[in-house]
């Protein structure tokens, strides 16, 4: 009898602790930031489509001065930004920026027609991209920069159908 006791002792303050944590958890989640941006909150997945159009700095860098991405990496490995490497090779920056933020309208655009974002969506985030990249361009720093996020996607918390970004109620700027 005392055991039965103990027993039914233990599993009510094991559900009580369940049940507590929970709604504890529950309320802390209720409102979500982050800063990988509009784009990324709504699950647009455009940074794929950036890459495979060639809307990279790097990838617009090589197509304008015939360098191959490789060499590109290398002297940005070394300490170099875009804007430099871009100049050495006697290109305008702003042309390596202006081409880049052209590819990617495309993009927002075709989104936008989609139905994957909205006009609105799409505007915030060129207006972000367009001051990221002119900042991006002269930056030595390599790899993703500290406002880039984890490149979460499906089944990573963000994405179609995921609770943390649902009808886009995330609020935070993108590149």
């Amino acid at each position: 009898m005392k055991h039965s006791k103990s027993i039914a002792l233990v599993v009510a303050g094991l559900v009580a602790g369940l049940v507590l944590g929970s709604l504890g958890i529950a309320s802390a989640a209720t409102t979500t930031t982050t800063t990988a941006g509009p784009i990324a909150a709504c699950g647009a997945q455009v940074g794929a489509a950036f890459r495979g159009a060639g809307a990279r700095l790097a990838d617009v860098l090589a197509d304008l001065t015939g360098l191959s991405l490789t060499d590109i990496q290398a002297k940005r490995a070394a300490g170099e930004s875009i804007a430099s490497i871009a100049k050495a090779e006697g290109v305008d920056p702003d042309a390596v920026v202006d081409q880049a933020l052209a590819a990617r309208k495309a993009i927002l655009d075709q989104r936008v027609a989609e139905g994957a974002l909205t006009q609105a969506q799409a505007d915030a985030a060129y207006a972000q991209m367009s001051e990221r990249l002119s900042e991006r361009v002269d930056s030595t720093a390599t790899g993703r920069p500290a406002w880039a996020g984890a490149g979460a996607g499906r089944g990573r918390g963000c994405g179609a159908g995921s609770g943390a970004c649902g009808a886009c109620g995330v609020s935070a700027p993108v590149q």
